[in-house]
């Protein structure tokens, strides 16, 4: 007898006890979802994600780091993939404005990019925006092929969508257009270089603090 009570019986009150909570935090968790989406409709649209969404917090310094890779246009062989850590000032306006250095790698030959560069982002605009613009302007290392390490200038100008924002971090990717510059002296020193700019197309994936 006490077999069939642990067998047949005890499941079945479980599984009443169970279903009658359900029902009885059903009507609150309607209102509770009801609430946020309200909420959520009725805020300015600032991410891909808004359900997410919330303000950062209110600190004037912020950092981050990105992945992506860069597709030389140009066909020299200097795609990269890119890691890249940043450092600077933000506010209402000006999502990033500071430094940032990066680690980028060419895909075939192992060649190697450190940029140290200025960096901005921003909306142009106090209100949250879905998009902003990413600009970058700064000076790279190189190491390519066996010539010994020199250094140039690089810059790229992008447009950024927010993918989500909270009170800890915000996540967003770029797209970008730009270009590293190469002087006389260095298209002499790497056979394949026969220009002095090579143009890039990057896609990052940024999370910031």
């Amino acid at each position: 007898m006490m077999n069939s009570f642990n067998t047949h019986i005890l499941p079945a009150i479980k599984a009443i006890v169970l279903t009658a909570g359900l029902l009885l935090a059903a009507p609150q968790l309607s209102a509770d979802n009801a609430t946020m989406n309200d909420s959520i409709r009725n805020a300015t649209r600032e991410s891909l994600f808004p359900e997410k969404s919330r303000s950062l917090a209110k600190s004037h310094f912020t950092w981050g780091a990105e992945a992506g890779a860069s597709i030389d246009l140009t066909g020299h062989d200097m795609s990269t993939f890119d890691v890249d850590v940043l450092f600077g000032y933000k506010n209402s306006y000006i999502r990033m404005v500071g430094l940032g250095a990066g680690i980028h790698r060419t895909v075939q030959r192992g060649d190697n990019f450190i940029p140290i560069y200025a960096t901005i982002q921003t909306s142009f605009r106090k209100k949250p925006s879905l998009v902003f613009m990413s600009a970058k302007i700064g000076y790279s290392f190189n190491t390519i092929s066996d010539s010994p390490t020199f250094g140039d200038f690089v810059s790229s100008i992008g447009v950024g969508v927010n993918l989500s924002l909270s009170r800890l971090a915000n996540s967003y990717i770029i797209l970008s257009a730009g270009s590293r510059y190469f002087n006389k002296r260095h298209i002499d020193m790497i056979d394949r270089l026969d220009q002095h700019y090579i143009y890039i197309a990057q896609l990052r994936f940024g999370v910031s603090f």
